[in-house]
């Protein structure tokens, strides 16, 4: 008799969800947080796309980092500087410029 072990439970599935969990992880916690961002602050939908690219730099955690530091941040400058200080350092950081509104 054969025994076939459920897709779930192969490495071929637990690899692939190892890949694309994180990606929807964080698709999903950018989302959360420009829905926050936008009511927190009220910014124009263009400055919003351009947070929203921005935030896709980050890793998961600082993305879960930054669902605590939004309370304390007041400004988009202040908000800016703190998603630049954890960006890869080959951005610019004139980038503040940009998402002003």
């Amino acid at each position: 008799m054969l025994n076939l072990t459920p897709f779930e439970e192969t490495t071929s599935f637990k690899k692939a969800m190892q890949k694309v969990l994180p990606e929807e992880l964080q698709k999903d916690r950018i989302g959360l947080l420009i829905k926050l961002i936008s009511r927190k602050y009220h910014f124009a939908r263009s400055t919003l796309v351009k947070l929203d690219i921005r935030l896709r730099q980050l890793t998961l955690k600082d993305l879960e980092n930054l669902f605590e530091a939004i309370f304390d941040l007041s400004t988009l400058r202040e908000l800016n500087a703190w998603i630049d200080s954890r960006l890869p350092a080959q951005n610019d950081p004139s980038q503040l410029a940009n998402l002003q509104n």
